[in-house]
């Protein structure tokens, strides 16, 4: 199957909390994969598609960015809802800032990227 994706997806499945505008305490989620153009997000409840419109997103005590993005996919189960995220295409900042992420809390998810890129 051919990728799609103009970013590489990182596969971190690293916990989290997402925080919306609407002041409701922030929610336990987990990132299970996250590139410069969207992410794939769980949750332990079923969420209106458009709250990811604008929402923080809190990987670490140190990394918090504020995101605005949009429901491409969801898949609801029993205990959890799985959500595909796209960025939006101005958010210039958040792509920088997910760079930098990887690069310090899992370089060698970059080196492989950077050994299947040489030998393909």
């Amino acid at each position: 199957m051919n990728e799609r994706r103009e970013h590489p997806r990182w596969q971190i499945d690293r916990g989290a909390e997402v925080a919306f505008e609407n002041g409701v305490k922030a929610i336990p989620c987990t990132v299970e994969d996250i590139s410069q153009g969207g992410m794939r997000l769980s949750l332990r409840r079923d969420l209106f598609d458009d709250v990811f419109s604008n929402f923080k997103l809190a990987l670490a005590e140190d990394f918090e960015l504020r995101i605005e993005a949009q429901v491409v996919w969801r898949q609801s189960g029993y205990e959890s809802s799985t959500y595909g995220l796209a960025f939006h295409p101005g958010s210039m900042f958040v792509k920088d800032s997910i760079e930098g992420y990887i690069r310090k809390n899992f370089p060698e998810l970059l080196v492989r990227h950077l050994w299947k890129d040489l030998n393909a």
